[in-house]
């Protein structure tokens, strides 16, 4: 493959050699992080919900149930921020590994683009998660099994 003759007023742009350290932490928070993340969010919701309504009575020496709704939110809110930024972290990689020019490029690029499909699939998952827990009446839910 020859490289492209220089446009006029322009340095041609060399391929560069190996990834990047941006690329390879890219690629591997998006193959290990997102999960990572979306494990660590499923836990900790659920500690909470189960701590604030342990066998359908509601706890007096816990939060209150606005402020377990708001924690759920906010916990949710962040893990969609941390997912959704190695995804896009882990397709941008996928993509800038295709201007490599490094005797492992195949297997660099395929790490890239599992990572970013493992990455995408979680934070669908996160997102179903996330649907779950505020769509469901969790206080509702919890005084009806008194």
């Amino acid at each position: 493959m020859q490289p492209a003759a220089p446009t006029p007023g322009r340095a041609p742009v060399p391929a560069r050699i190996a990834p990047t350290l941006r690329q390879h932490v890219a690629v591997w928070y998006g193959l290990l992080g997102v999960p990572a993340v979306w494990a660590g969010h499923v836990l900790f919701c659920q500690a909470l919900a189960a701590t604030a309504c342990a066998g359908g009575v509601p706890q007096r020496n816990v939060e209150p149930w606005h402020v377990v709704h708001w924690t759920l939110a906010f916990v949710s809110a962040a893990a969609f921020a941390l997912a959704l930024a190695g995804a896009l972290l882990a397709w941008r990689a996928w993509r800038e590994s295709a201007a490599l020019d490094y005797p492992q490029r195949d297997t660099f690029r395929f790490l890239a683009w599992s990572s970013a499909a493992v990455a995408v699939a979680f934070t669908i998952g996160l997102v179903f998660t996330i649907s779950v827990l505020l769509a469901l009446p969790l206080e509702r839910l919890c005084e009806a099994l008194k």
